[in-house]
């Protein structure tokens, strides 16, 4: 999947569902550091985009999401 895409399938009613379920699972709780509000979902894998399982997907608040790809 291109980055066009991609930024496409983010913005899907697919992709909104599954972010939602995410978090609500997650007690909107970072998964990474346990202290901060999550309000984000990381893709451990891109193998699988817009096909992904819900094992593919991680909450994570903004702070670890940065850290997590480098920036």
């Amino acid at each position: 999947m291109n980055k066009r895409s991609y930024r496409r399938y983010r913005k899907s009613r697919r992709w909104q569902t599954k972010r939602r379920t995410i978090l609500k699972r997650a007690g909107y709780k970072c998964r990474k550091c346990g202290r901060r509000h999550a309000t984000q979902v990381h893709h451990e894998t891109y193998r699988r985009i817009g096909r992904e399982r819900l094992s593919d997907l991680t909450a994570v608040c903004g702070g670890c999401h940065k850290r997590i790809h480098g920036k």
